[in-house]
């Protein structure tokens, strides 16, 4: 009787085990699968109350580190690492989250040193497309906090179709604008295409204060020249400076800049107006970092928009964008990057009616996509889609009451960094405008390669 009780008791305790285990395990997956999908906030309300129970279990640590790191929890997100490695020293997935969460934290040294170490070990080529990244921007991050330079150049070629923007059909067009029949196209209305070489330079000077206070300044210079089209070569050039704010996973950027842009084209006149126009303006702009691979932005600009030979184009402008990107780290590294924005045009002069200005509303969603097919050469695409809503009735038309257009843009491009900090870029870009007054529809392709280097 003594020996059947035994292994009634032994049975029973098996089973106490294998129920607690197989309920232990029910935990761990219930937390992975929020992980998975992105609940990771939830994952770590679940697991922390078990610490107690499962500390030093590997599996369970490991979680409890993810689900912290990914809801910015990065004190919790280390210990748990560390606990982890202490037992599995070579874990690779611990070892990198554990990189991550340095470099999160702002422990840019310590962050670089894990980094270091895990390109040494000839990772998969996901993680090492990865961990470029993050040294990348160790490096940006780094010169936040030194005085001194950093600067750029890039020179290129391309062939553009349509360099005036203006509709395939301009006499049918002006006919359903302004009821102008038998209009021949002149000047900037004559449909151009030309290859062009460009050329571009620029620098800035951060100087770092206290608290995460810096200084900053800079500019930059650009030029276009056409083939057989000197009349719409370009010059541009920006200067700008202000004060960022870099505290925790938050950065603010207070800034004030000063554009000019010169551009004589073949319009007809006396005196000849040209497409210059200079703008000046500033703003602010946020970025917040939700874990290591996503951020938050917002910023509110305001310009002043002024076209000296065309005063009937002068504008006040506000505007206001959102934004998300996200970092996925799995094959290829994707980086996506969202914007929407809306800007408020508030035109300074009016029509000799005294009533009707060029005043307008603009709305737009832009996504820009990255993809490394190798460390060093990675694909992009990014799209534009804009809608422009005018203000005022027969602004820009005799015939069309109030002027409504839709403009795209589809680019496709290649990046190859064949050096450290240069990179060759092979682009193409497609751009349309399709308006309810015909004169303002075109198509325009242009295909370029540029070579940059940042110093």
């Amino acid at each position: 009787m003594r020996f059947l009780a035994r292994r009634a008791l032994a049975a029973a305790l098996l089973s106490l085990g294998a129920f607690a285990a197989a309920a232990q395990q029910a935990e761990l997956d219930q937390a992975k699968s929020l992980i998975t999908a992105g609940n990771a906030r939830q994952a770590f309300d679940l697991l922390a109350p078990l610490e107690s129970k499962y500390s030093g279990m590997p599996e369970y640590d490991y979680l409890l580190g993810v689900a912290a790191l990914d809801s910015g929890r990065l004190e919790e997100a280390i210990i748990a690492f560390e606990r982890v490695l202490a037992l599995i020293p070579n874990h690779a997935g611990a070892q990198m989250d554990l990189a991550r969460a340095y470099y999160a934290s702002g422990s840019f040294d310590l962050a670089e040193a894990a980094f270091v170490k895990l390109r040494t070990a000839n990772p998969p080529a996901p993680a090492l497309e990865a961990i470029t990244r993050y040294l990348d921007a160790i490096k940006v991050r780094r010169r936040q906090t030194q005085p001194g330079w950093t600067a750029w150049g890039e020179a290129g070629i391309g062939w553009d179709s349509n360099i005036t923007g203006v509709p395939q059909d301009f006499g049918a067009a002006a006919a359903q604008s302004y009821n102008l029949f038998g209009v021949t196209p002149t000047g900037n209305s004559v449909k151009r295409s030309a290859s062009f070489g460009t050329v571009g330079a620029g620098g800035e000077y951060g100087y770092p204060l206290s608290r995460g206070w810096s200084l900053f300044a800079g500019g930059e210079a650009r030029g276009r020249g056409y083939r057989n089209e000197s009349d719409f070569n370009s010059v541009s050039g920006e200067l700008h400076g202000g004060a960022a704010l870099n505290r925790g996973g938050d950065q603010w950027r207070l800034s004030a800049s000063y554009f000019d842009f010169r551009q004589e084209g073949d319009a007809p006149g006396e005196p000849k107006p040209t497409n210059d126009r200079k703008m000046g303006g500033g703003g602010v702009d946020w970025r917040h970092s939700i874990d290591p691979r996503t951020q938050l932005g917002a910023s509110l600009l305001l310009n002043a928009v002024r076209f000296p030979t065309n005063r009937i184009e002068d504008f006040d402008q506000v505007y206001a964008a959102v934004s998300w990107l996200h970092s996925f780290e799995r094959k290829g590294v994707p980086m996506l990057y969202l914007t929407a924005f809306a800007s408020d045009d508030e035109a300074k002069n009016k029509f000799d009616d005294g009533v009707t200005s060029k005043s307008k509303n603009l709305f737009g969603l832009r996504s820009y996509l990255q993809y490394s097919f190798a460390p060093k050469l990675q694909g992009y695409n990014a799209i534009s889609a804009i809608y422009r809503r005018d203000k005022d009735a027969f602004a820009r038309s005799t015939t069309v009451e109030k002027g409504r257009d839709t403009f795209g843009e589809f680019v496709l491009g290649l990046a190859w960094q064949f050096r450290e900090g240069c990179a060759l870029r092979l682009q193409w870009a497609y751009s349309t405008n399709r308006s309810n007054i015909d004169l303002y529809d075109f198509d325009r392709h242009e295909i370029s390669n540029t070579i940059r280097c940042d110093i």
